[in-house]
């Protein structure tokens, strides 16, 4: 069932015109809040934690390279 919800919102938001990347994040914090357990502050502080990672940040420098070229 979460699967089909996040699957629904994510069509829906990208059938009103929404960017990817913009409708991706909408849908999974909205189907996280919808069917999990876990607060909103410690999404957030796993989302912190997360982007600290060398390697992660790694995507976004290539990808601004890449216009840049």
């Amino acid at each position: 069932m979460t699967t089909f919800a996040l699957f629904i919102l994510l069509f829906l938001f990208m059938f009103m015109g929404m960017p990817v990347a913009v409708a991706l994040g909408l849908s999974s914090l909205l189907t996280i809040m919808a069917f999990g357990t876990d607060s909103l502050a410690s999404l957030s502080l796993k989302l912190y934690e997360t982007s600290e990672h060398f390697t992660l940040m790694a995507i976004p420098f290539f990808i601004l390279a890449g216009a840049f070229m």
